[in-house]
């Protein structure tokens, strides 16, 4: 009843407000709403001083619950193009936009969004989908940024949206996308000799966030703290893995930063390992202030730590 009434007070609220569709006038910012800040980054780098952008969701919070407040429903009834992350990543991103009374904005048939995941190949498709799987993800693992080459095609998918609406603006935006593209080479020869030592080295993680960062750099996640997507680590499936942590010596747990401590501590005392906390969103830590630096803090943390020959616990 709680989630109708806060929906039914955010069409209210849209409905206050005049649809401002994508015409614009020469020298008018293009509003670009996307849904998280990792996204809104990549497109602050394509559409550079052409654009004014709104991203939703707290890069602090976990993009699979977020709560759409009335001023992201306002933002996204006024914005000129919407950018999200497709699949069902944001689960809650259907009922904002029926919310703002945008239909150009539905996927896949708005003519005003951009799917980032187009042509990304995707990882972990099911072959079936049952809650008994937890919270599986029905078109795979919806965690493909984390893939820096994966981020490429993001930016692609960006520019060729932006340039598809804004064509008199497109060679800016295909010339800033080259020029990310150059920044990205230059990190990945960084990233890639970096991590190269350990290929092959197994790794904990907490949810099945990080299983395109561990393909492209070559890493074996040997299991996740939750059971299953979304269910919470029991006392039997800690002990599983603080098994197969001391059998395949083990160093690092990888974690996401929103999720608790607790339970990654206790695994990593026993293998005399240590938690990491990774970012996966641009400005979730200060460290980590845009979409390279975020890769970029990860790949020099784990780098770290895997290379420590003992970890020592306060």
């Amino acid at each position: 009843m709680k989630h109708i009434k806060i929906l039914m007070s955010l069409f209210f609220l849209a409905a206050l407000l005049p649809v401002r569709a994508g015409s614009l006038q020469a020298g008018d910012a293009i509003r670009i709403v996307a849904t998280t800040t990792t996204f809104a980054d990549l497109a602050g780098r394509i559409a550079g001083d052409r654009a004014q952008i709104y991203a939703i969701a707290s890069p602090k919070r976990d993009l699979h619950f977020i709560s759409v407040t009335p001023r992201d429903v306002l933002k996204l009834k006024k914005a000129d193009v919407f950018i999200h992350g497709g699949l069902d990543l944001e689960a809650w991103r259907a009922p904002l936009v029926d919310a703002s009374g945008r239909p150009e904005f539905l996927c896949p048939s708005g003519s005003r969004q951009i799917d980032v995941s187009a042509k990304i190949p995707l990882l972990e498709v099911p072959d079936s989908v049952s809650r008994v799987q937890g919270d599986i993800h029905a078109y795979g693992n919806p965690h493909y940024w984390l893939d820096p080459e994966n981020g490429r095609i993001i930016a692609r998918n960006i520019a060729e949206g932006l340039s598809r609406l804004y064509p008199e603006d497109a060679d800016t935006f295909q010339a800033n996308e080259k020029n990310f593209e150059a920044q990205l080479d230059q990190k990945m020869l960084e990233w890639q000799a970096l991590l190269a030592p350990f290929k092959g080295a197994a790794v904990i993680t907490y949810h099945r966030s990080w299983a395109y960062f561990a393909r492209r750099f070559e890493l074996e996640v040997a299991g996740e703290l939750e059971p299953k997507p979304g269910i919470p680590p029991t006392a039997r499936h800690i002990a599983e893995l603080e098994k197969v942590m001391q059998e395949k010596r083990i160093r690092v747990v990888m974690k996401e930063t929103y999720f608790e401590n607790r339970s990654a501590e206790k695994i990593a005392a026993s293998a005399g390992a240590r938690v990491l906390n990774l970012a996966q969103a641009a400005g979730e830590l200060k460290e980590t202030r845009d979409y390279l630096s975020m890769l970029d803090y990860d790949v020099r943390l784990l780098a770290q730590a895997l290379g420590e020959k003992e970890v020592s616990h306060e």
